[in-house]
């Protein structure tokens, strides 16, 4: 199993992330804190404002975890929380 995997084990609310997303002609970058987690979306909440951000919409996504930064693609995430935990 590898880290990723292990990853995808835990809950993504509270941790601190990077998210990209966007086509490619006009990719946006937001750094941030996952505040809330749908089906289809991930609400990063940084200083300034709260973003909702489609799961589909996604090319890159960091989180930090101990120290280490696990980056996935969007689509590795789409479904229910709860039940992403559970496989």
């Amino acid at each position: 199993m590898t880290f990723k995997d292990y990853m995808l084990k835990y809950e993504f609310i509270g941790r601190n992330a990077q998210i990209e997303y966007g086509p490619v002609s006009s990719k946006r970058k937001i750094n941030g804190k996952i505040v809330f987690e749908t089906k289809n979306t991930i609400s990063l909440a940084n200083d300034l404002k709260t973003y909702v951000i489609p799961k589909k919409s996604i090319n890159r996504l960091g989180l930090i975890f101990k120290d280490e930064i696990c980056l996935m693609n969007g689509s590795m995430i789409i479904g229910r929380p709860e039940d992403r935990l559970l496989k």
